[in-house]
């Protein structure tokens, strides 16, 4: 008999993954291992392996949907196997149509009902979060306008934690269609809602001679993937949740541009700022355990490991490749795995344990030409450090003579709940001092 392929979590977070690509086509033969389909999930594309072997009988989600974890993607089975439900949607829901019974099998005594008298349901689909279609109004050029969802005049019935997280990931309440008691909107439609996808508020013409010229002014929504609006859930959470504090640190950088001049030379692939930078990190978190920790909503978890992340810029949002044990790992092994995770997620390519568990997260824009700036901590864990551009300015002296330095920026951000401002600051002069003499912790 034919089974369901049920969508599962390729990663400890994940609740919902996109299917990018299928690899096999219907009817097509696979053995265990065999990849079925590439999934999206909120952080990398991974492939989804034949838990054994068999046929891929019906592709239930295309390419592009969406399904949640445990919901059918597809039927596997015997060659020839029958699929008893071969339209079931991806929420799990049958919707196999009745077909309706021949003429001759038709009871004789019943007569047809006339047009308009028999019973319709009015009830939506259950995964149908808005309105499809909207209807025309004569005021609206439509070819302007193609099928975009006109907000009710009047807000729905609504929990008042409804209506905090709706105005957080700024989803408008008239376009959710509540399922709590009397059609009430809850948390939980108004987050479906923003992971499905955010509508688009007709815009209506201030006259109706509106022209071309003034479509073309009109902003245009541009729909986001799920990586991007997982990022921004999360990044959300983080800095309302988290009461993020700052501490700045300017330095001289000339020795640490000297010291890296130096361990490259007779390189072909010189070591990066990145990997150097990391290695201090490490370095300073062993004598400072008391910032490589999580907050864990009523308790702090210590972290007996040292591994840090870098956040890593991709065309549909950050990632952030950790490299584990970087207390007790070389530069050289630093650079090397930091390089391959930093390719890996580029391709896409990297696995949940290639990304996940950072105790202290680094992020750098000084490439981009950014003096210094402020960071989002990346969850769970409580510290994050940005890392501005080296510029040339003038500096004054022990001795009061103004001279011209190379300085860089450091900005440290910490939760807290969980990172006092005297542990920060203790941390970030630690550091300050072993970028300005690196040979020394290094070597």
């Amino acid at each position: 008999m034919a089974e369901s392929l049920l969508m599962i979590a390729l990663s400890p977070t994940m609740t919902e993954g996109s299917i990018a690509r299928w690899k096999l086509k219907e009817n097509d033969a696979f053995v265990s291992g065999d990849p079925l389909c590439e999934v999206e999930t909120d952080k990398a594309s991974m492939d989804y392996e034949a838990p054994k072997s068999g046929v891929l009988l019906k592709i239930l989600v295309p390419e592009g949907g969406k399904a949640t974890v445990g919901q059918p993607i597809a039927f596997i089975g015997k060659a020839g196997e029958r699929v008893d439900d071969p339209t079931a949607e991806a929420g799990g829901k049958k919707t196999v149509p009745v077909p309706e019974a021949p003429e001759s099998e038709r009871p004789a005594s019943k007569s047809p009902e006339p047009p308009g008298t028999q019973e319709t349901r009015s009830e939506p689909a259950e995964s149908d979060a808005f309105p499809r279609e909207s209807p025309k109004s004569p005021d609206v050029d439509h070819e302007a306008f193609p099928q975009v969802p006109v907000a009710p005049a009047g807000y729905p019935r609504s929990s008042p934690l409804a209506r905090k997280i709706a105005l957080e990931l700024g989803v408008d309440l008239r376009l959710v269609r509540g399922r709590g008691p009397e059609g009430r909107v809850t948390e939980k439609d108004v987050r479906a809602a923003a992971l499905s996808f955010l509508p688009r508020v007709e815009v209506r013409a201030a006259d109706s001679g509106a022209d071309a010229a003034s479509a073309r002014r009109r902003p245009e929504a541009k729909q986001t993937g799920r990586k991007r609006a997982i990022i921004a859930k999360r990044l959300s959470e983080s800095f309302f949740s988290a009461p993020h504090y700052y501490l700045r640190r300017e330095i001289r950088a000339e020795r640490l541009l000297e010291a890296r001049a130096e361990l490259n030379q007779g390189r072909d692939k010189p070591i990066s700022l990145n990997a150097l930078l990391m290695k201090l990190a490490a370095s300073v978190l062993a004598k400072h355990p008391e910032m490589n920790v999580y907050w864990r909503g009523e308790s702090i978890e210590e972290r007996r490991v040292v591994d840090i992340g870098l956040a890593v810029s991709l065309p549909d949002g950050l990632i952030t490749p950790v490299v584990r044990d970087c207390d007790k790992k070389g530069l050289e092994e630093i650079d090397r795995e930091l390089s391959a995770l930093i390719d890996k997620a580029k391709s896409k390519g990297l696995n949940p344990e290639e990304y996940e568990g950072a105790g202290f997260t680094i992020t750098n824009l000084g490439s981009f030409g950014v003096d210094e700036f402020t960071a989002i901590i990346n969850p769970p864990g409580s510290a994050i450090l940005a890392v501005g551009a080296i510029n040339k300015k003038p500096v004054v002296g022990e001795n009061d003579e103004i001279t011209v330095a190379r300085t860089l920026v450091f900005t440290l951000g910490c939760d807290h709940r969980s990172i006092d401002g005297v542990t920060g600051a203790a941390f970030l002069a630690d550091f300050a001092k072993a970028a300005t003499n690196p040979i020394r912790v290094i070597l």
